[in-house]
């Protein structure tokens, strides 16, 4: 499905990887893979696609690549998010929207971890990554230090749209759902700017339950 022409050992133990795939089958295998329909909807959003239930080694990776900067993760995790999402996929939107950091935050960190774990997905799909017209222009806490009603007051008014979105179903894509409190404030933002339809991506969700899938 992709092309890994640097490095013909699997990203995480060494092994020889399958062929178009960055890990070795093993590895490939016990990745916490979510079966198709093994996500339930979040409140106000009927579409939601996730990858991988939020536990190790990806959520072990997630923390590593936000705190560690270890950029050839992200690029070997954003394959592997394209590789569970994909085949869950009933049609493609026109157009993906990862969840916009803040510029203080961004120059931080300086990389946008949803941004950069999406572009597999994008280019893909041959659809446009929106990074312009919706901008986050209040600094707000971070989410994992809130319960979910301090989370969902956290991001009121966080996000404003710069520029026309001549898009009609747009499917926004964050690293971590947790509450969904950060992609449903996005959502009600697109909707309300004439955005027909919306769903909600992402590479790992946190569950109580999960529905574990073994390619």
């Amino acid at each position: 499905m992709f092309q890994h022409h640097l490095n013909p050992d699997c990203a995480f133990c060494g092994l020889p990887r399958m062929q178009g795939y960055p890990l070795c089958e093993p590895c490939h295998t016990d990745l916490p893979w979510l079966d198709v329909g093994g996500v339930p909807a979040l409140p106000d959003c009927p579409t939601s696609i996730s990858a991988f239930a939020y536990q190790a080694p990806i959520s072990n990776l997630l923390l590593g690549i936000k705190f560690g900067k270890n950029l050839r993760e992200l690029a070997t995790l954003g394959t592997l998010t394209a590789t569970g999402i994909l085949p869950q996929l009933t049609q493609v939107p026109d157009a993906l929207l990862p969840v916009p950091l803040h510029t203080a935050r961004l120059h931080k960190r300086g990389f946008n971890q949803a941004l950069e774990l999406a572009r597999p997905l994008a280019k893909h799909l041959g659809i446009p990554l929106l990074t312009h017209p919706v901008q986050r222009d209040k600094f707000t806490l971070p989410q994992t230090e809130l319960d979910a009603e301090q989370r969902q007051h956290n991001l009121q008014q966080a996000f404003r749209i710069h520029a026309p979105l001549p898009y009609k179903h747009v499917a926004i894509f964050d690293d971590v759902i947790t509450t969904g409190a950060t992609t449903r404030e996005l959502s009600g933002l697109l909707l309300a700017n004439g955005v027909d339809s919306v769903e909600i991506w992402s590479c790992a969700r946190t569950l109580k339950s999960t529905t574990i899938k073994h390619s």
